[in-house]
C-alpha cells in the first residue's frame, strides 16, 4: 500500500532548546512509534531514513546559504536507528562545510544505542556528534511497560553510561505524571534512581499532556487512567529532585511551555535546596492547588 503520510524531509519537531538552530532531515517517523503518550508521528509520517546523498546535498545547500551556522540538528524522531556508517558520513560532512559550528545534535532512543557497539558510539563522537536528546519518561519499570516504551531502567542506565563513556553528552527527558495517581509514587523513586545511576549532563522536566491523538485519550476517558492536577506534576517533579544522589551534577531545565514551574540550573548539586523550596513556594500556592490538568492541542 502506498505511504500518503508525510515524506522524511518534512520536520515535524525539534527540542525547544534548538530553536536557533539549523534543522537538517536525515529520518522520517520513529522507528518505534508504540509509545501510549506520543501522537507525534502516528498516522502523520512513517519511519524512513533519507537516502544519504540527498542528505549530503541538502548540507551542501544549507551551508550555502547560513555559512556561519553555529547549532545544527540532525531531524528525525531517532537519526540514531540509522546505521552508523551513515551518520559519521552525514556528521562529518556537516563539519566540513559549517567552519564556526559548535554543536551537532539529534535525538536518539535507548533502543538504537543498545544496537550499537561501544566503538560505534566513540566514531560518532569522534565524527562530531555532541548530544542526544532521549526520551527516558519514567524510570519505573511498571509504567515504561503501560505506556509501551519498549525498554526498562537497566536499559536506560546501561545506555545513558556507555554514551557518556564515549563522549556524548545525554540530555534526558523526565515526563511529569506519566504514572497518573495510580503509580506517581513509583514513578518518583523510580526516576530518581536511574538519575542517580548515570548522572546525565542534562534533564528536562515535561508534563504530560493527554491530547484526543493519542491512545492514552481512551484510558482518561474510561478512567483507568487519572491524570494528575498541575499540583501534584510540582510534587512529583520536586520529589525527585529531593531524592537524587549526592553524585548527581546535571544540568536541569523546565524548558517547555507546558511545564508550571521555569526552575533551570547548571548544577543541581548546587541548587537543590534552592530548586526545591521554589516547587514548595508554587505547591502551598492556593492558586495553583486550584488549576486542574490543561489540554494542548498544538505546542
Amino acid at each position: 500500500m502506498k505511504n500518503m503520510g508525510l515524506p522524511p524531509e518534512t520536520i515535524l519537531i525539534r527540542p525547544p532548546v534548538e530553536a536557533y538552530s539549523l534543522l537538517i532531515a536525515v529520518t522520517g517517523g520513529c522507528s518505534w512509534n508504540n509509545c501510549v503518550f506520543c501522537g507525534t508521528y502516528r498516522g502523520i509520517q512513517d519511519y524512513a531514513i533519507r537516502p544519504l546523498e540527498e542528505v549530503l546535498e541538502t548540507i551542501d545547500y544549507e551551508s550555502s546559504m547560513y555559512p556561519n551556522q553555529r547549532t545544527i540538528f540532525l531531524a528525525g524522531g531517532n537519526p540514531t536507528s540509522a546505521p552508523t556508517d551513515y551518520l559519521c558520513k552525514i556528521i562529518s560532512h556537516v563539519r566540513k562545510r559549517f567552519k564556526f559550528v559548535q554543536r551537532v545534535s539529534c535525538y536518539s532512543k535507548a533502543l538504537d544505542i543498545v544496537r550499537k557497539t561501544d566503538e560505534e558510539l566513540k566514531m560518532l563522537a569522534e565524527a562530531g556528534l555532541d548530544i542526544v536528546y532521549m526520551g527516558l519518561e519514567s524510570g519505573s519499570n511498571t509504567i515504561l511497560r503501560i505506556m509501551k516504551k519498549g525498554t526498562n531502567d537497566k536499559t536506560f542506565i546501561k545506555v545513558g553510561r556507555r554514551l557518556l563513556a564515549a563522549g556524548i553528552k545525554l540530555s534526558l527527558y523526565v515526563l511529569l505524571g506519566l504514572g497518573g495517581y495510580e503509580h506517581s509514587e513509583e514513578h518518583i523513586k523510580g526516576t530518581a534512581h536511574v538519575l542517580t545511576e548515570i548522572n546525565p549532563t542534562v534533564f528536562r522536566f515535561r508534563t504530560l499532556n493527554v491530547s484526543p491523538n493519542i491512545p492514552l485519550w481512551d484510558k482518561v476517558q474510561s478512567g483507568e487512567f487519572t491524570e494528575l492536577n498541575p499540583v501534584d506534576t510540582l510534587r512529583e517533579e520536586r520529589d525527585i529532585i529531593k531524592l537524587l544522589g549526592e553524585n548527581v551534577t546535571s544540568e536541569v531545565y523546565n524548558d517547555h511551555m507546558n511545564n508550571y514551574f521555569p526552575g533551570a540550573t547548571k548544577n543541581i548539586q548546587e541548587d537543590r535546596e534552592l530548586f526545591v523550596n521554589s516547587l514548595n513556594k508554587l505547591i502551598n500556592n492556593p492558586q495553583i492547588q486550584k488549576l486542574k490538568p490543561r489540554m494542548r492541542m498544538r505546542m
